[in-house]
């Protein structure tokens, strides 16, 4: 494994894909833990990272001195990596499509493959995302309290002021995705009350009209998706997961929103929650 540094850019190159995630995922962890308690900071870092594959070419014209240090090129595995980090804002990391299935192999449960990107962003398809947190956070106690942290900052500079698109997009987005990000690996990885106290703590507890809910709805999808997915049979589970839903469901009405959120149950990615919610009877579809 070699780490090459360039302005703004680390360049870690390996023989297979294995042995990066563990590196990559404490890497993007300690980043958010230099954050401090707020979440934002006058230097607010955070990583992303594009994962590509191909060949290192060296030029004998090129050589290292005492005065000068040389990076090997990367044939189109690096400006495919630097396409790939772009995808989305946020401390996330995708992984390019061309690489083949067996390099997934013991580690498959922590990628996960997209059939289109949704959100604000170019359009993204067929590209698989790396739950890079899952790697970083051993005991899923802790996975619950990042999540509930980076939340926390995320609520807590939301409910400042009414943000306006262009201010949040320039600002909030990147902790908005990571949050994402986190509920969707907790929702994979945690389990039992652990998750269901984690995802309900996450979610509006009454009726009442939301200022910023244009930036809310999106995470509250996340939130309700996990909780529908892993929705038992008992009659307590689903009693509070609709008056969860339904809770939901009055803010975005009122706000004009609830059309945007059974929008996103079209793409594909998504067909599995609509079929669940329309199971539970949460939801007719027309």
């Amino acid at each position: 494994m070699y780490l090459y540094v360039f302005s703004d850019t680390a360049i870690l190159t390996c023989p297979s894909l294995s042995p990066l995630l563990e590196p990559i995922s404490a890497l993007f962890n300690h980043w958010v833990d230099l954050q401090g308690d707020s979440g934002i900071t006058p230097l607010s870092l955070w990583l992303r990272a594009g994962i590509s594959y191909g060949e290192v070419l060296y030029v004998d014209h090129l050589q290292n001195s005492d005065r000068i240090r040389t990076i090997p090129f990367l044939d189109t595995s690096l400006p495919k990596a630097y396409k790939l980090e772009t995808i989305r804002k946020g401390s996330r990391v995708f992984i390019d499509p061309a690489i083949p299935d067996d390099a997934f192999v013991g580690s498959k449960d922590v990628f996960f493959r997209w059939q289109q990107i949704t959100g604000h962003g170019y359009a993204a398809y067929n590209v698989t995302e790396y739950l890079w947190p899952a790697k970083s956070q051993h005991d899923t106690e802790h996975l619950a309290r990042m999540t509930l942290k980076l939340h926390g900052w995320w609520s807590k500079e939301l409910d400042k002021k009414e943000w306006s698109r262009d201010e949040y997009y320039e600002s909030l987005i990147h902790l908005d995705e990571t949050v994402k990000l986190l509920i969707r690996t907790s929702s994979a990885f945690c389990a039992g009350d652990s998750k269901r106290d984690l995802l309900f703590s996450l979610l509006p507890k009454t009726k009442s009209p939301h200022k910023n809910v244009r930036f809310e709805w999106g995470m509250w999808f996340q939130v309700l998706k996990g909780l529908v997915e892993s929705e038992t049979r008992c009659p307590a589970d689903t009693h509070d997961v609709e008056t969860a839903f339904d809770i939901v469901k009055w803010i975005l009405a009122k706000g004009g929103f609830f059309s945007h959120f059974i929008g996103e149950l079209k793409y594909s990615d998504y067909s599995g929650f609509g079929r669940r919610l329309k199971d539970l009877g949460l939801h007719q579809f027309e």
